[in-house]
């Protein structure tokens, strides 16, 4: 690997652990993006140089977050992986976050004694709740953009 394709993969698994994905899981991710070919457990597991048992894990939940595929091999029991490249994914973890917080901040805003705090929480709450309904509706027109 190239120092720049390192650095992408490091970077992209910090990016990751910030959003609540594991950093190896991001690491993983980033690695297949770059891939030519589908790669195997033992390919991740040596180039990242991760535990097979950690590769395993990761690329498992990079497949139940849509984010890569799992292709089997006729005859084998080995699993090959293959990023997919679907933001809609990655979209929808997000926009289940921020659901998430909409929650917190509207309980937090109920448990609040009252003035400022509950108001800015409420305030909070509303601009979250609003971004989730509005970011749709943006995908959308940039997907019909990209279509033409």
């Amino acid at each position: 690997m190239t120092g720049a394709q390192t650095t992408f993969i490091e970077d992209m698994g910090q990016l990751m652990a910030g959003w609540g994905i594991p950093r190896n899981t991001g690491r993983i991710y980033a690695y297949l993006l770059l891939q030519r070919e589908l790669a195997t457990l033992d390919d991740i597991s040596a180039d990242l140089n991760i535990a097979k048992s950690g590769a395993s894990v990761g690329a498992r939940q990079l497949a139940q977050l849509g984010l890569a595929r799992a292709v089997g091999q006729p005859g084998s029991r080995r699993v090959l992986y293959e990023a997919l490249y679907n933001i809609d994914s990655i979209i929808a973890a997000r926009t289940a976050q921020m659901n998430d917080l909409v929650a917190r901040l509207r309980q937090g805003a109920r448990a609040a004694s009252g003035g400022q705090g509950r108001q800015r929480m409420q305030a909070m709450a509303d601009w979250c709740e609003e971004w989730t309904k509005q970011f749709p509706i943006v995908m959308r027109r940039l997907e019909k953009r990209r279509s033409k």
